[in-house]
């Protein structure tokens, strides 16, 4: 009951007396087995007593009623249930203000979005439209579309570099969890990140669609934090900023199959923004495409950061299309002064073909107080396609070239391009 009370407080974001009151009226309900909307009992599709639709408690697919009352009461009943239980979104646009589906739950739980649902575009106390959090073994699936309306707040948003910056809201978000599946769905235009995953071991990420314009802010597709075991995997995912950043504390992350573009490409970071970050460590990305890429295979620290270190790093077998900044290490990321203090150590690129927009394809610019060690380039054959003639020229003076600055990097296998200069 005291779950539940905090559902309905922090989801529905009016005034502090509505706030309270709601909260007793809801305690009151469940207490004499009741819920929202006056019904009693378990409703459930007639056809399978473990699938709840939330259609039955109230939810309306006009696009236009605020159905977050409805998810939240079909949430209790899926959460409560003994046995393995669905909380089923069918058909329809359901609009949905913030919604918080909190545990831990009694058994496994699916969450089947078989429609659209909407985001309002105010009402947001915490930053993040649906957050699940503390619910072990959830399976979230479905043909359906998560719709952020970003467009609604993207030109109020001007957070990009700044060290302190308030972003809109998270799509979903995924906080204190173990043992996750997400598959099918698509999110669409979120108001910021599409995913976030915090504070998350064992989680899957297959075959999902994350779409927001190439011009939209901070819309990275997935971002994950202190998340130890992800694979994202058999994936589209087309955004404004990083179609996957790796921030502090992962551990054994793989990418795999993933197309991404447009967007800011495949990042690590950025790191050391904040105090006391936790180290990173085994992130592989496999036979992945990249279109048309800002930046392609990027790891980006903060200057001026604590100690932390990042090891174990490959990216391999990767297509390229037109792709900016294909290859880059950055430990000037960002707009703080004074060195980085992130150590960066045993990193591969090896496999990436296919066109370039840059004439350095390869650039390391590592710190001056912690030098990248065991930085390996391998088999990197990329065409540069980008506006003929002019000025401009590489480090090494040709069409294409490689800047390395405070690393050890090892160059081998085939080059389309010149080495840095020992």
């Amino acid at each position: 009951m005291a779950n539940a009370r905090r559902l309905v407080v922090k989801a529905n974001n009016t005034t502090v007396g509505s706030l309270i009151l709601m909260a007793l009226v809801f305690g009151s309900c469940v207490a004499n087995g009741e819920y929202l909307g006056g019904r009693r009992g378990l409703a459930a599709n007639s056809g399978n007593p473990t699938v709840y639709d939330i259609t039955k408690f109230g939810a309306v697919g006009d696009g236009a009623t605020n159905s977050f009352k409805a998810f939240l009461n079909t949430w209790i009943q899926v959460c409560n249930s003994p046995v393995p239980a669905t909380l089923l979104v069918p058909k329809g646009d359901f609009l949905a203000g913030p919604v918080i589906f909190a545990g831990p739950c009694k058994s496994k739980v699916t969450v089947d979005v078989q429609g659209t649902v909407i985001a309002t575009t105010s009402g947001y106390a915490t930053p993040e439209w649906i957050l699940f959090e503390r619910v072990d073994n959830v399976l979230l699936t479905g043909t359906g579309t998560f719709h952020g309306k970003g467009e609604d707040v993207w030109k109020a948003d001007g957070c990009g570099k700044k060290v302190q910056c308030n972003l809109p809201p998270t799509s979903l978000k995924f906080r204190n969890m173990k043992n996750v599946e997400i598959s099918g769905i698509s999110s669409v235009n979120a108001k910021a990140f599409h995913m976030f995953l915090v504070k998350t071991e064992n989680v899957k990420i297959h075959n999902i669609k994350l779409v927001a314009p190439a011009e939209s802010p901070n819309t990275d597709g997935i971002h994950l934090s202190n998340a130890d075991h992800v694979s994202i995997l058999d994936s589209t995912i087309a955004t404004g900023d990083d179609c996957v950043s790796v921030g502090r504390g992962c551990n054994n992350v793989t990418v795999e199959r993933v197309v991404c573009g447009p967007g800011h490409g495949l990042s690590i970071g950025s790191l050391g923004k904040y105090k006391h970050e936790e180290d990173v460590s085994g992130i592989h990305v496999n036979n992945c495409t990249m279109i048309e890429t800002d930046n392609g295979l990027r790891i980006k620290t903060w200057g001026g950061s604590d100690p932390s270190k990042v090891v174990d790093v490959k990216f391999e077998n990767i297509i390229m299309q037109s792709v900016k900044n294909p290859i880059i290490i950055d430990q000037n990321y960002g707009s703080r002064g004074g060195d980085s203090r992130v150590e960066i150590t045993d990193v591969l690129f090896k496999n990436v073909r296919g066109t370039t927009i840059t004439h350095d394809i390869v650039q390391i610019m590592c710190s001056k107080s912690v030098p990248c060690k065991g930085v390996n380039v391998v088999d990197v054959n990329l065409a540069y396609v980008g506006k003929p003639g002019g000025e401009k020229k590489s480090s090494a003076g040709g069409l294409v070239g490689a800047f390395c600055d405070n690393a050890n990097v090892i160059f081998g296998g085939k080059l389309s391009f010149p080495m840095c200069p020992k």
